[in-house]
């Protein structure tokens, strides 16, 4: 756990002598567990960051190893802390948090931890990068529903949530997941053959199969005989119809004989384009989950374990500063570190507020725009919403003029803040030519230079969108 410390005020009947630090410490111990076990994702990452340290004057002594881990852990399990230890300890019990900067993080080791550590077996499975696991990977509100699944998968694969898409933005954690499930498979039933690959190499692997029969039936065997299929990036399977073709029929050898499948993808499966409709329909079957931006709170614990990982000599300050306006993806926080570490090491002096403000004007100060986090169906979503009309009558025929105008001006946002090409928004709007989506396009431009409410109606839907 860590370098804060918690002061916990014991109350008789609970009558503790000083020094006896073994009952304070089996309360806090007995404690850990119950709170790791009940609390929500969110919460458990600082719990377990928390060092039992001594008992002095009748208070148990935690600790944790920043200001920040302080303010945090008090802020959002103070009140769980207390309620669970003065349960077992048969009274109540106060915490105090203080900041311990000279303990390292000791974690508590798990049974499965001490059990690994006596046999450690020996793996088959080479495709699986092995420094992505669930362990290292700093889980928020917006990433706990993916992360809970992918844990249960691991735990029960084939039987729990197949197939699963893991759909988001780039640099969110859609690959740590993705391995994270291989890795654990892989660490308690070594047994089982997991390949782990992207959607470009299976292409690749494929067309090279084509070659010969020898090949193709290798190529075949290699992916329809194993007990977990992870493919990463399947958005590039797009206008490749011979390797869908392939991929549908290695999902249905797979999926009939209760073998887990676990995908991921840059965007809601309803709006990948060039996909044939079986694959999608197969990939819906199971569960879609998405990964969103990281809130600050987690965008700091992401922040300082990549500072420890990797050596940074970092101040609180400036950490501070980058998690407030770093906040589209993990890659970028990486991207902010890595370039203020590189700074401080080539100019030989440490990076102030003032420097990292500097240096990092292109992360902060031009955002980009087009963001991949947002779908074409939260944008009709939101415009549907502010023109109070139905969702599916944008994408309809209907000639309504408020209908019309929400169509008009889902399209407009849809070219504004998603990459998507106008053929590829037509194809997500029923079928809408090319033509007719840059019409809506010139037209809503054309609006905006005359008409202030059309002008505050879509600003007010795309900084929704943005904030979202």
């Amino acid at each position: 756990m860590n370098g804060h410390s918690y002061c916990f005020t014991v109350a008789k009947p609970f009558d503790i002598i000083s020094g006896d630090m073994e009952n304070l410490n089996s309360i806090w111990q007995q404690a850990v567990s119950i709170l790791e076990e009940t609390l929500p994702e969110s919460k458990k990452q600082w719990i377990k960051r928390i060092n039992f340290e001594k008992e002095e004057n009748g208070k148990i002594i935690l600790s944790l190893s920043s200001n920040f881990y302080k303010e945090t852990t008090e802020k959002n399990c103070k009140a769980d802390i207390e309620n669970t230890v003065s349960e077992i300890a048969g009274c109540e019990i106060h915490v105090e948090f203080i900041v311990n900067t000279a303990r390292k993080p000791s974690p508590k080791q798990t049974t499965k931890e001490i059990k690994k550590e006596k046999k450690e077996p020996v793996s088959h499975n080479t495709t699986l990068n092995k420094q992505y696991s669930f362990d290292n990977f700093i889980s928020g509100d917006n990433s706990s529903f993916a992360f809970n699944a992918c844990k249960v998968i691991a735990q029960n694969p084939g039987t729990s949530f197949n197939p699963c898409l893991i759909y988001g933005g780039v640099g969110l954690g859609k690959t740590h997941l993705l391995e994270s499930i291989g890795n654990y498979i892989d660490e308690h039933n070594p047994k089982m053959k997991i390949i782990y690959t992207t959607a470009e190499s299976f292409t690749n692997e494929f067309i090279d199969s084509l070659l010969s029969k020898e090949k193709i039936s290798s190529f075949k065997a290699k992916y329809r005989n194993v007990d977990v299929l992870l493919i990463d990036d399947i958005h590039f399977l797009q206008k490749k119809d011979s390797t869908q073709e392939e991929l549908f029929h290695t999902f249905n050898e797979l999926y009939d004989n209760h073998k887990q499948i676990v995908l991921t993808c840059d965007r809601p499966i309803t709006e990948l384009t060039d996909i044939t409709d079986r694959l999608k329909t197969r990939f819906r079957k199971g569960l879609n989950v998405d990964l969103q931006p990281p809130a600050y709170e987690t965008r700091m614990a992401i922040a300082m374990q990549k500072c420890r990982e990797r050596g940074y000599q970092i101040d609180q300050k400036v950490l501070e500063y980058i998690c407030q306006n770093v906040n589209t993806n993990v890659r970028d926080l990486e991207g902010a570190l890595t370039t203020l570490s590189s700074f401080a090491t080539l100019v030989g002096k440490p990076v102030t507020l003032d420097i990292a403000k500097e240096q990092l004007k292109n992360f902060i100060v031009t955002p980009a725009i087009r963001n991949s986090d947002i779908s074409i169906d939260m944008i009709i979503h939101s415009t549907a919403a502010y023109f109070n009309v139905k969702e599916y009558d944008i994408k309809g025929k209907s000639r309504n003029k408020n209908i019309t105008l929400a169509r008009h001006i889902s399209v407009y946002l849809a070219s504004e803040l998603t990459s998507y090409s106008l053929s590829e928004i037509g194809k997500m709007m029923n079928g809408k030519d090319h033509t007719t989506i840059m019409y809506s396009v010139e037209k809503i431009k054309s609006i905006l230079e005359t008409d202030d409410s059309i002008k505050q109606a879509v600003d007010t839907i795309k900084q929704d969108l943005l904030n979202s």
